[in-house]
């Protein structure tokens, strides 16, 4: 009885002190800083009492000029940053009139990636070979958070199955991973491998980044603030890249081969020759097509026969005589009668 009573008084002192730790990413130290969403925050220990005041200048104000904005704090054990009344007015608040520094407000930002650690590379939008381990990686400045202490996380990971199925843990080389309260420790955060793919549904799967850390996911679900982006990775055994052979029957025609024949008619020539024209010859050309071994027929082959004409031979032009000159009628008859009177004459 003595053991079970010594038993039982260590376990309510761990589970005590589990329960402070927790709390821990709940307390805030002056200066800290603290997220828009987040609820439930202690900031006593900053100074500020029940019913204080606290300011924020603008950028570019002076501190000794009145704050640009003035609120008073009810329950400073359970201090809520409301989206409403502290967007846009992010940066340093400081108590009033005392000027001292209580928190600094910062919006929340998130996103994931996949990574392929079999494979090395940055799977996001990709796919993911079946059985390759995978990894998430979470970009947020939440990490900040990791000053307050405590072993709390900060996001959960959101991975859906293609038949819509939530997962709240993965199995790796390690064994079983838990989904939520991941805690982030740095502004990059990678859970390592915690992820083998190999034996899960063939599809598409959606992975999505939601801050959990003191409710911040339900008090700004803005997309990119208080949840990521969701992501989408395609697992499956082969590369969607890849297409399967299709088998395409290519079947040529014969084609129809008619012989081409080209006759030439010469013209009638009227032209004056001495010399007969020796007349042109028709000539007949068969051209045989050979069968063609493409798809495509290529259309037949025109043999055209010139004919050239011979040029006929001119005949030269006779020179024309010259007519004799006349001689007087008178003239002719006395010579020739001074002929005939000598031939007399002569003994």
């Amino acid at each position: 009885m003595k053991y079970s009573l010594a038993g039982l008084f260590s376990l309510l002192m761990i589970l005590f002190c589990a329960s402070q730790a927790s709390g821990d990413l709940r307390t805030i130290s002056p200066g800290g800083t603290v997220f828009l969403g987040e609820e439930g925050l202690d900031i006593s220990a900053t100074g500020v009492m029940n019913g204080g005041q606290i300011g924020w200048w603008a950028p570019g104000s002076s501190r000794s000029s009145d704050p640009t904005e003035l609120m008073t704090v009810s329950s400073p054990d359970s201090f809520y940053v409301s989206p409403s009344a502290f967007s846009g007015k992010e940066g340093l608040w400081y108590s009033w009139p005392e000027g001292s520094p209580v928190f600094q407000v910062k919006r929340p930002q998130v996103s994931v990636r996949v990574y392929d650690e079999t494979a090395d590379f940055d799977a996001t939008g990709k796919w993911i070979p079946r059985g390759d381990a995978v990894s998430f990686r979470i970009s947020s400045n939440v990490y900040e958070a990791n000053s307050r202490g405590g072993p709390d996380g900060q996001v959960d990971i959101v991975l859906t199955s293609p038949e819509g199925a939530k997962y709240s843990s993965v199995s790796g080389p390690s064994g079983s991973f838990s989904l939520s309260g991941i805690p982030l420790t740095s502004s990059l955060t990678s859970t390592g491998p915690v992820w083998n793919t190999g034996g899960v549904t063939v599809g598409t799967w959606t992975v999505q980044a939601e801050l959990s850390m003191n409710r911040i996911k339900d008090n700004m679900p803005d997309t990119g603030a208080g949840i990521s982006s969701p992501v989408e990775v395609l697992i499956q055994n082969i590369n969607p890249l890849i297409k399967a052979p299709v088998a395409i029957e290519i079947r040529t025609p014969e084609p129809d081969i008619t012989p081409m024949v080209t006759q030439t008619t010469l013209p009638a020539y009227s032209a004056p020759v001495t010399k007969p024209i020796t007349p042109v010859q028709t000539v007949e050309t068969q051209v045989q097509i050979p069968a063609p071994t493409f798809t495509h027929v290529p259309p037949p082959t025109y043999t055209t026969v010139q004919t050239i004409e011979p040029t006929p031979e001119k005949t030269p032009e006779s020179t024309p005589v010259p007519e004799p000159t006349k001689a007087p009628l008178g003239i002719l008859s006395i010579i020739g009668a001074g002929f005939v009177l000598m031939v007399l004459i002569r003994p």
